[in-house]
């Protein structure tokens, strides 16, 4: 019987089906991941999801968990709920002690315990910080234990860890025909293993407005939201190539992973990643993707708030564009599109002018280009619903020429971009219909 330090060693694949953690060495029984530990008080059947992630047949109790909650420090909550609170830190805002778990813990089938750990000071970095993390918050890395009633087959993802909708989802229920698998620019596909590392883990991200921030942990996603969407973009466009040698297997399950958990979130509070500056975009399109991919309509029709729409809209640009961005709902600068450049210094109240908008605006612009490509050619407008999105981006593009986005994101829409429409009415009818889609 294999004991509990020999299971740390076993790799993913070896653990995807079920096996008993004994009793190990000192009378532990335990699990870990990324430096989270788990402790339980008897023998336990436990596996990992497809992406990786730890479950346990339950009812079970939790004995303890490592680090050792703390004075404000280190919290664990069971099924967090989305919305204006937290209770892993109390340096990050809206932090409610009531949310955190005590130990002993009894966790039942159906519950999701995220544990996270703390940094000792805000500001410090670890050498497992991902690219694009600016440790303005005090969590170093989160992870979650799922407690099921029976394992789950081996393919299954993850069941969303944010409030209590726990559909799972299985690998096999993927509609890969729904992907274009488009020929990349250049002939060669191009490398993910940093897209890989930064969509690994947990992306803890279920919390209102810009504070949401504060909770991105260190080693596990970006912090801010132009970060976060430039690697949505990177990834959606990359997804779409052609791939006979499944050499983005894993980055395709580590996304729709993503999407799910995204829905999750919106399920428990849908009025989160409200527009603010460049903060909260990247989160619709992961959800539309994964609901697309495993024909879910909830996901597919996923209905919230979400920055991209909330930015965009149809109105008289001073130049004449009809396609306008706005930085917040309520800004006093929030039309600045629609006044004298001139004026934009002026226009507003104080410092949050329209100079400061445009800032904004061009912060954005980058970073959405691969989110609406990609929708474009999975035929995917009339999903996402909210035709300014893609007319704004035409714009930008039009506007920006060699600069509207990053390298492999502007290859791809140089290729693909005169004739995404076609290619996404073929996609569409694969989707109604099934036919295969290749390009």
């Amino acid at each position: 019987m294999m004991r509990i330090r020999e299971i740390a060693l076993l790799t993913m694949a070896t653990i995807a089906c079920p096996v008993w953690i004994p009793l190990g060495y000192g009378g532990e029984v335990r699990i870990e991941q990324y430096g989270i530990a788990w402790f339980f008080d008897r023998e336990a059947e436990v596996g990992r999801y497809i992406t990786g992630d730890w479950w346990v047949v339950g009812p079970i109790t939790v004995v303890s968990v490592t680090p050792a909650p703390a004075e404000g420090r280190n919290g664990s909550v069971v099924n967090p709920p989305a919305g204006s609170t937290q209770g892993y830190d109390d340096r990050m805002q809206g932090f409610n002690a009531l949310l955190r778990a005590s130990f002993p813990l009894h966790l039942n089938p159906g519950q999701s315990l995220v544990s996270v750990a703390s940094l000792e000071k805000v500001g410090d970095r670890t050498p497992e910080t991902v690219p694009g993390q600016h440790a303005r918050g005090p969590l170093r890395t989160a992870a979650v234990l799922t407690c099921v009633e029976t394992p789950p087959p081996p393919d299954s993802f993850r069941p969303a860890y944010v409030g209590v909708w726990r559909e799972t989802f299985r690998v096999s229920q993927l509609r890969r025909e729904r992907l274009p698998r488009l020929v990349p620019p250049g002939g060669v596909l191009p490398d993910t293993k940093g897209l890989e590392r930064q969509l690994e883990r947990i992306w803890l991200d279920h919390q209102r407005e810009w504070v949401n921030r504060m909770m991105h942990p260190l080693e596990n996603m970006p912090d801010y939201g132009r970060e976060i969407t430039n690697v949505v973009s990177e990834t959606a466009v990359r997804l779409l190539l052609d791939d006979p040698e499944g050499r983005y297997e894993t980055l395709l399950l580590r996304f729709v992973q993503k999407g799910i958990d995204y829905y999750g979130a919106v399920v428990s509070d849908s009025n989160l990643w409200i527009a603010n500056g460049g903060h909260n975009s990247g989160r619709k399109w992961p959800i539309l993707f994964a609901g697309i991919l495993l024909d879910h309509e909830g996901m597919m029709h996923v209905k919230a708030a979400f920055q991209e729409d909330q930015q965009t809209y149809y109105g008289p640009g001073f130049r004449g564009q009809k396609a306008l961005w706005t930085i917040t709902l309520h800004n006093p600068n929030s039309r600045h599109e629609e006044v004298d450049p001139a004026t934009w210094h002026t226009f507003g109240r104080g410092d949050n002018n329209g100079t400061k908008a445009e800032g904004y605006r061009r912060l954005n612009g980058p970073t959405w280009v691969g989110q609406a490509l990609a929708a474009r050619l999975m035929g995917a407008e009339e999903l996402w619903n909210h035709p300014p999105f893609f007319d704004y981006v035409d714009r930008w593009c039009a506007e920006e020429g060699a600069h509207a986005a990053r390298g492999f994101v502007k290859a791809m829409w140089d290729m693909y971009r005169p004739q995404a429409d076609e290619i996404g009415a073929k996609m569409r009818r694969v989707r109604q219909g099934g036919q295969e889609g290749r390009f």
